[in-house]
Order: structure tokens, then sequence, then C-alpha cells
């Protein structure tokens, strides 16, 4: 019964008239999730998102690339992992320049989505000079929700990949919880896991000023000597689907707790935007190997 509520709220938060008519800005663009029957409301989940698309020839001029995703998201673009952030209520959404990533033939977009709650929405496209969009978020996307490193990198068509599933689609905005969206202000891409040095790399083995402990069941204590800001990356046992996991982040003994939800069998999880904090506490974790915080 919550489930068919939830479903219902976000298909009908919008029968208005005038809503689903298609937002210039984002174009043919809409809101997408996993389907219903895979995703359990109130769940903490993660998913990959994923569709190929086909361009004669390399653009050279710009190539925009449009994201959110409801709570948060990354991407990947042919395999290089290009940005991170989250849907802000009432801020543009976030837009980057791609067009040096992009090649002739095949590309595949990929949009790692994670939420807290369980249900959610992902909206992206790429627009080229000429203002055309070959690709944008909609019912022909699929969704993996086991990570599979040779998918998200493209080798391979993607009809090749198992365990693929399909994507319901909402709308186009501003239809459901998420109104109507403008695209924000161009950015350069954030390839900080590919190639940015880290600011601070600490093992959970011996490292000068930084106390890593297992503090009575699957609870994992980082302290880094000091106050760290940047960008968090965990190492782990790759993760079985399901499970409580929880992360602290503590400055001066304030703590903001939030889940922590990786992909499944994904070893890693990165923050989706930097903060400020003295230590981390990792709850639900079998075996806690790395944290870093790169700048």
């Amino acid at each position: 019964m919550y489930r068919t509520l939830r479903v219902f709220a976000l298909v009908t938060a919008c029968l208005l008239p005038g809503c689903g008519d298609s937002s210039p800005s984002t174009g043919a663009a809409e809101w997408i999730w996993p389907d219903v029957a895979a995703a359990e409301a109130g769940r903490p989940a993660a998913y990959l998102l994923l569709a190929d698309f086909e361009l004669d020839e390399a653009p050279q001029a710009a190539a925009r690339l449009f994201v959110t995703a409801d709570r948060e998201y990354a991407v990947h673009l042919n395999g290089r992992q290009i940005a991170r952030g989250g849907f802000r209520r009432g801020e543009p959404i976030d837009e980057f320049q791609i067009a040096h990533l992009l090649r002739a033939g095949t590309n595949r977009l990929t949009i790692g989505a994670r939420t807290p709650y369980g249900d959610g929405g992902a909206l992206a496209g790429i627009e080229l000079a000429d203002g055309s969009m070959p690709v944008v978020t909609d019912g022909s996307w699929r969704v993996l929700e086991v990570w599979d490193p040779p998918v998200v990198k493209g080798d391979g068509a993607r009809g090749d990949a198992e365990a693929l599933e399909s994507v319901r689609a909402w709308g186009r905005p501003p239809v459901g919880r998420w109104g109507r969206v403008a695209r924000g202000e161009l950015a350069k891409t954030q390839p900080i896991w590919r190639s940015a040095a880290a600011r601070r790399i600490v093992r959970v083995s011996a490292a000068p000023g930084l106390v890593v402990s297992l503090a009575e069941r699957r609870y994992w204590v980082v302290e880094f000597g000091r106050e760290v800001t940047g960008v968090l990356e965990l190492e782990f046992r790759p993760e079985d689907p399901g499970g409580d996991r929880q992360l602290r982040l503590c400055r001066g003994g304030d703590c903001e707790r939030r889940p922590l939800v990786p992909v499944a069998g994904r070893p890693a999880w990165r923050d989706s935007a930097a903060r400020s904090f003295d230590t981390v506490v990792v709850y639900g974790v079998k075996e806690l190997r790395a944290a870093r915080v790169r700048s």
C-alpha cells in the first residue's frame, strides 16, 4: 500500500493544466527510474542507468551534458567518470562541457544514481552545437543493479550485458515532485577519480595521524587528526545488496548521519560533494580497506 501511494504521488503530483508540456531547456528528456516493480520504496538503493548513442563524427564545437538525479548521481561517459552531484530543489540542474570526450560511432552514457528512500528520478541529455540531442533519458534506457566495469566502459554492445532491466519513464518536466527545471551554468567536467591527485590519501593500515578501529560490531572509525575538506572516498569489500549501512561525518564533535548507499558489487563509494570533517564513522561494512579525501 505504501509503495502504491508513493507511485501515485509521483505520477499525480502534476495533474494540472500545462503539466507535461516539454521544457525547452531539457527537450524530450524524461525523468526515469528503475521500473517500480524493481524499486522498493523506503529502502536505500543505487543503480546504473545506461544508454548508447551514435555520432557520425566527433563534435568539433561545443557539446553539453545536462544532468541531475534525486538524490545523487555520478556520470561516466565512455568509461570515464566525469561528473557528480545531486538534485537541489529550486536550483538549476548541472551542465558540463563534454565535446572533447565524445567520439565518432557508438558512445555510452552511464548514470550511477542513488537514493536513501528507494524511489527517485534521473534526468539527463546531451545537446550538440546545432541544438540536436542525440541522447536523452527516456524509456529506452536500461538499468543494472550490480557493478559491471565492462558495461560502464562500453566494452561490447549494451545488449550483451546480463541482468539489464527496463526503466520507468515518469514524464518530462515539470512532472512529479521535481517541478520545473532549468539548466545551469556550463562547468568543466570533474574527472576527480581518474586523474586528480589526492590531497591526502590514508590507508586503513598504519598511516601517520590516522586511527582506524573496529568498535563493537561492524563499526569503523576513521580519525584524520585534523579537519579536512574534500570529497570522501571509501574502499571496502564488495557488498551484497541490502543491509543497513550508515555514514557519520563529524567535525568538532558535531556529526551528520546519512545512509551509505554503494552499488552492489562495487568495492568503493564516493561522496557527491566536498565536505569538511575530522572523523568518519562507517556502519554496516564488513571490511573497510581505505579512506581518502580528494580535493
